[in-house]
């Protein structure tokens, strides 16, 4: 296993930064602006700092950029950066390798190892949101499979149902509702609002990937939630808008209950007939403004 905090053989910084190994060898070979340590087996050996660098310029030409500008860009964001090294970056390369692996072992012990690192918090917002945001880029642009993406999709998830379970929470407190629309089967993004949400003191409760037509309602009216939160992550869900202004219709009938909608799918609705119940929100700051009215 590469130690990742400390040097990224060309194999594992394919694998992080999407650059086949061949390119890098052309680069190394025509343009004065990498150079990796050779170990005596001849082997590369690759920084940290030459990995952001490397990821930073991909970003860079996927976007239609120059090599030139795109060199110029990256050498200039690095130089920027400051001088202590990332926490958080060495476990991000560390998923994006162990992924490209398809390598179960090495994935999930590094989720552990980031989350007991970093805390809850940064591991939720500043590790494993861009990586997910990384793996649907990859996931769109076929540099990743399906299965690659449901591989990393599956670990993620069931490593914080295993942290949703060791976080007590009074059995007083709001209760939280989080819901997939029918025919939206991310449930992901809701795993880690949720948890969020969790660590503020709250109860939560999932129901889960495309439930049937009728079952958010069947819920909300046995458990009671101060807040529910709707995820449309894809546009599917709003392919078949009847439900969901159905519901807007349910929710209006109980005003005690704060409605949200979230997810980039949710985007679609601003050109449509508007909701008159339910809050479109990509930010948590309404939520905890709902949640904090319950408790004042």
């Amino acid at each position: 296993m590469d130690d990742f905090s400390q040097n990224y053989s060309i194999s594992s910084v394919e694998a992080i930064t999407g650059i086949k190994k061949e390119t890098l060898r052309k680069w190394e070979q025509r343009y004065d602006f990498l150079h990796p340590t050779r170990l005596e087996n001849g082997y590369r050996q690759y920084s940290q700092q030459q990995v952001e660098f490397l990821c930073l310029l991909q970003s860079q030409l996927q976007q239609g950029i120059s090599l030139k500008k795109s060199i110029q860009y990256a050498t200039e964001q690095t130089e920027k950066r400051p001088s202590t090294p990332s926490l958080v970056e060495p476990f991000l390369y560390q998923l994006l390798a162990y992924g490209e692996e398809c390598d179960e072992e090495a994935f999930s012990i590094t989720l552990h190892q980031a989350h007991q690192t970093l805390g809850l918090t940064v591991y939720l917002q500043q590790l494993i949101r861009p990586f997910l945001q990384e793996v649907g880029r990859r996931w769109s642009t076929k540099q990743w499979s399906e299965y690659q993406e449901k591989f990393v999709s599956t670990i993620i998830q069931n490593h914080l149902v295993e942290v949703k379970q060791q976080i007590p929470v009074s059995k007083n407190s709001p209760l939280v509702i989080g819901a997939c629309l029918p025919y939206e089967n991310h449930e992901l993004p809701l795993h880690i609002l949720l948890l969020q949400i969790l660590l503020k003191g709250y109860r939560v409760f999932l129901i889960g990937r495309s439930p049937a037509a009728g079952t958010i309602e069947d819920f909300v009216d046995k458990l009671h939630p101060t807040v529910v939160l709707l995820s449309a992550t894809t546009h599917i869900p709003l392919d078949h808008p009847n439900y969901l202004y159905e519901l807007d219709e349910f929710a209006k009938k109980r005003p005690k209950i704060t409605f949200f909608l979230g997810g980039t799918g949710a985007n679609q609705l601003i050109e449509r007939k508007p909701l008159t119940t339910i809050t479109i929100t990509h930010t948590l700051e309404p939520i905890w403004n709902a949640l904090k009215k319950t408790t004042s």
